[in-house]
């Protein structure tokens, strides 16, 4: 990809010196491919840097603020802090998943099995309550933890110190 932008980008400026100002529009709409695969992908090769810095593009990053990587091939941006394992929110919400897990058979067992409405609707009208705010929150902190995009551990209610 790398390669095919360098060629466009050489043909272009050579049709530029022999036409005139219509294909400076295509090099301007090249710059923009580029500035968009890079604000995509969020790497970004030296050849691609110097590319867009000599059409005369500008990096979506600040090239003070980028950091190399080992292998000195790729650039990406800094990142921003990790936050702290949220340990007694994931432990409550593993707490209210595995309660509503227990009372839902327990109240189908108690309704189906022995016929007994009085004694299976405790079960049946506390599990959703304990099993829906459980699994949403284990869900947060796991898509978190998995570093899937949009998913913080800011979002889950912590209780105040």
């Amino acid at each position: 990809m790398t390669s095919e932008l360098r060629s466009r980008t050489l043909r272009s400026k050579q049709a530029s010196k022999s036409r005139g100002s219509g294909v400076e529009e295509e090099s301007v709409h090249l710059v923009g491919m580029a500035r968009d695969r890079i604000a995509d992908e969020s790497m970004v090769d030296d050849a691609e840097v110097s590319l867009l810095n000599t059409v005369g593009g500008d990096s979506p990053f600040p090239v003070e603020e980028m950091q190399e990587d080992t292998s000195g091939l790729t650039r990406k941006p800094p990142r921003a802090k990790a936050e702290a394992f949220p340990w007694k929110e994931f432990i409550l919400a593993l707490s209210l998943t595995m309660g509503g897990l227990v009372c839902l058979p327990l109240g189908l067992y108690e309704l189906l099995g022995r016929h007994d409405l009085k004694r299976a609707l405790p079960f049946l009208c506390i599990s959703p309550f304990v099993l829906a705010p459980g699994i949403y929150h284990l869900a947060i902190i796991i898509r978190a933890y998995l570093g899937h995009r949009g998913y913080r551990y800011s979002m889950v209610v912590r209780r105040p110190h």
